[in-house]
């Protein structure tokens, strides 16, 4: 049976900063027992600021052995997880703008399969065990608009990871549903956040354009959907993808 609120474990992906930050300032504030993980050594000083409920683990989850390592640990201290939310991503720039499929290296092309998509199945196939054994689980997965619907802004290995991201999260919901387990999508569009910024004064000004309600949303604007995702109040919620992106994209 699923636990008190107070009781259940989150583990947020990508979490130092921008949306996992935001989500996991949410969850901690819902008395969650929060653990921020993420491949900048503060994320400890960062969790420790959520109060005591929060913990932080660094891991580079590009590396499948430090994604092992990761939960071992979470295991270890918490022995469960009942919220998963994979939103570790990276979208490399170049000159401010995006790579042609011609342009990408494969090494990079690795790189953001490993981090973008590799990752979220992963950590999927890790905690899954420890949600069943619990008979309740959330699985939330960071996608994008980009992985949605073809973006002028989004590159080739990008829009491929976020693509897939979705096609998983279906598989996860169907096959996690009999343990009362279920995994969502959502997905942004342009949101302030470190990978934004990464972009050209001018792409960002012709995206706020294009928006329709006329402004990059914040982080805390899809950690609002994700909150949501991850609570009781979505027991029958499963498998679909809410998308976070100020009109963007009208499916």
């Amino acid at each position: 049976m699923s636990a008190d609120v107070g009781e259940r474990v989150a583990l947020v992906t990508g979490a130092a900063s921008g949306i996992g930050l935001a989500v996991a300032r949410r969850f901690a504030a819902r008395g969650l027992r929060t653990v921020l993980l993420d491949r900048s050594p503060e994320v400890g000083r960062i969790a420790a600021g959520l109060g005591a409920g929060a913990a932080g683990l660094v891991a580079d989850v590009g590396r499948p052995e430090a994604v092992h390592a990761a939960m071992d640990e979470l295991r270890a201290r918490f022995g469960r997880c009942d919220i998963l939310v994979n939103n570790a991503g990276i979208h490399p720039k170049k000159d401010g703008g995006k790579w042609t499929i011609e342009q990408i290296p494969l090494e990079q092309w690795n790189e953001v399969l490993a981090i973008n998509l590799s990752a979220a199945f992963l950590f999927c196939q890790l905690a899954l065990p420890l949600m069943r054994a619990q008979g309740w689980g959330r699985i939330v997965n960071v996608s994008s608009r980009g992985g949605r619907t073809a973006s002028p802004v989004a590159s080739a290995h990008y829009a491929a990871t976020k693509a897939g991201l979705i096609g998983f999260t279906r598989i996860a919901a169907l096959e996690g549903a009999p343990d009362r387990i279920t995994a969502n999508c959502v997905a942004p569009g342009p949101i302030e956040t470190a990978m934004t910024a990464g972009s050209s004064p001018e792409v960002r000004a012709a995206f706020t354009r294009s928006v329709p309600l006329g402004r990059y949303g914040d982080p805390d604007d899809v950690a609002a959907a994700v909150e949501f995702l991850a609570s009781d109040a979505a027991a029958f919620i499963t498998g679909a993808v809410f998308d976070v992106n100020g009109g963007t994209y009208m499916p």
